[in-house]
């Protein structure tokens, strides 16, 4: 009996362990366009639907005019295509000028 309940907590774990291997990947944009705090929002709410992002944080760029970007997710195929399509309308006025996918 001890043997069986040591393997099925074992066989537990491990499949936990499997679901638990999908590590953030982090995604760096530099972007222009956010005037003002609605701004940031409309990005944020946009990218926040993107697969399996979990965070966005926007801070002031390096460059004048543009903020950095940082993108928390679990997906590892996010692109500056789907970032763009994902701020529909918008992507006129916010424009994703790099795209970078931290290792």
């Amino acid at each position: 009996m001890t043997r069986r309940l040591i393997l099925l907590v074992a066989l537990s774990l491990s499949s936990v362990c499997a679901f638990a291997a999908d590590k953030p990947v982090t995604y760096v944009a530099d972007m222009s366009g956010m005037v003002c705090a609605g701004c940031k929002d409309h990005v944020t709410a946009s990218l926040t639907k993107l697969e399996g992002v979990s965070k966005v944080e926007i801070v002031v760029g390096d460059k004048p005019g543009t903020q950095k970007v940082t993108i928390t997710s679990t997906s590892s195929a996010l692109t500056k295509e789907l970032a763009v399509a994902a701020l529909g309308s918008a992507a006129s006025t916010y424009i994703v000028h790099d795209w970078k996918k931290s290792e």
